[in-house]
């Protein structure tokens, strides 16, 4: 596939089949019974999951799921900018998303599936692909299900790894020797309504080239990792649990499950929380109170956050989401301030290297619109594009320089009908791919030529 009309194939819908139904639920569980049986047998610790598993009503995602590949891929690379500090992190915040340019089509009947280049393992290891685009199904499509429940509320995507650093660790070599403490959700899809208290639902993504039968065992363990959180009332938030097949016989496929729970984090009194205040680090051991069946108290692995720190992680997910988007249009320095101590791992150090360091210093006028961000130029098939990542400059200053959350997302409604109105205009004059996600987050690609030749 050529650059041109890789670029010209961003922008069109193709569908995605989704299924969910009782069948599948049962097939889960299933699996699940197996998995238990296989841990007895080898006298490894059963993990707790989720007792209900149940489908998503047709009426909340019809079936199928009509997106651009460009709405994807802005997806992936909203989500996972604060899901690694490496030294190259300048390139990869860009490059780990818009890697997949060519990788996704439309086939004849307009169902979407893998590409030539996508299927070639010369250009992508599978295993890295299934988790990257699993990430970008699941996430697309947990949203348009929110949407639904809850249409007035604005969501939010945190990388669940983040938020929980807040008050526990999560990384190290200690964390990572057991078992049971790796098994958390991958995101939390936070919603925000003003004056109302913050909602949570925790997603799992899943992705594989491999059969029916694979995705069952994903959903299988997926149920225990939603498992993993706790909220005030003792019960785990509401969850999706999504598996993408990327081999499907007709086109990509995404199976979803839908555990019940409660995903209010409610303040006593029904106070409303302030998403302003300053948030406290905590150094907590991840445990779950439980009840023993002799009546004695007892815990699980997992991670408690009880009624007192409503506010408290209300805030930390806010801020969390704040971050990353500060970190996607390149406003690190801005990013560190928002995040605890133990959270500012994750953009790295305060001063960045000078060859892979990204800085907030682009800024673009589109269509009347002032935005400000950052941008890389890179290559393809031997033609130079540039990749523009950014939000209006009002938005970045409500969050730069006042480091106000509360009153970004009462202004945010008003940014996102500016750019309706303007939508294609602004892309006229951009001249590529250019996209506004619900957070006001703009990513954008454009072919700059092909340079000068030597002489």
């Amino acid at each position: 596939m050529d650059v041109v009309s890789a670029l010209q194939n961003l922008g069109e819908s193709s569908a995605v089949e989704i299924q969910s139904s009782t069948y599948l639920a049962s097939h889960v569980r299933k699996k699940s019974a197996r998995v238990d049986a296989e841990r007895t047998e080898k006298k490894l610790p059963l993990q707790a999951r989720k007792p209900r598993l149940t489908p998503v009503p047709k009426s909340e995602h019809g079936g199928v799921m009509s997106i651009t590949p460009w709405e994807l891929l802005h997806t992936l690379g909203r989500a996972t900018v604060l899901a690694g500090n490496g030294s190259s992190r300048a390139l990869a915040q860009h490059w780990g998303c818009l890697k997949y340019i060519t990788t996704l089509q439309a086939n004849d009947k307009g169902r979407m599936e893998l590409s030539d280049d996508g299927k070639d393992p010369s250009f992508h290891r599978k295993s890295v692909q299934a988790e990257d685009l699993g990430i970008a199904f699941a996430l697309a499509a947990a949203l348009r299900v929110a949407y639904v429940r809850h249409p007035d509320h604005h969501f939010e995507v945190v990388d669940a790894d983040v938020a929980l650093e807040a008050g526990w660790t999560v990384r190290g070599a200690d964390i990572q020797q057991r078992p049971n403490m790796r098994l958390r959700p991958d995101y939390f899809l936070v919603g925000v309504k003003d004056g109302e208290p913050v909602r949570v639902i925790t997603v799992e993504c899943k992705g594989s080239h491999g059969e029916i039968d694979a995705q069952h065992i994903q959903l299988a363990k997926a149920a225990a990792q939603v498992n993993a959180v706790v909220i005030g009332n003792g019960a785990p938030p509401p969850s999706l649990l999504m598996a993408t097949s990327l081999a499907g016989r007709g086109g990509i496929e995404m199976r979803i499950l839908d555990p019940t729970g409660d995903g209010v984090l409610a303040l006593p009194e029904d106070q409303v929380p302030s998403l302003n205040g300053p948030v406290q680090e905590f150094n907590d051991f991840p445990a779950i109170p439980t009840t023993a069946p002799d009546g004695r108290k007892d815990s699980r692995p997992g991670f408690y956050i009880p009624q007192e720190r409503s506010e408290w992680f209300s805030r930390v997910l806010i801020r969390t989401a704040a971050a990353s988007l500060l970190a996607f249009v390149g406003d690190r320095a801005s990013a560190r301030y928002l995040l605890t101590e133990r959270q500012r791992r994750r953009v790295g150090p305060a001063v960045e290297h000078p060859s892979t360091g990204i800085v907030c210093d682009t800024a673009i006028t589109l269509a009347g619109m002032d935005f400000v961000g950052t941008d890389h130029v890179f290559r393809l098939d031997g033609l130079r594009v540039e990749a523009f990542s950014g939000m209006l400059r009002g938005l970045h200053r409500t969050l730069a320089e006042q480091h106000d959350v509360q009153q970004y997302e009462r202004v945010l409604p008003a940014a996102r009908d500016a750019w309706s109105e303007r939508r294609s205009d602004a892309q006229l004059e951009w001249g590529g791919p250019l996209a506004m996600d619900a957070d006001g987050a703009v990513l954008g690609l454009r072919i700059m030529g092909a340079g000068k030749e030597l002489s």
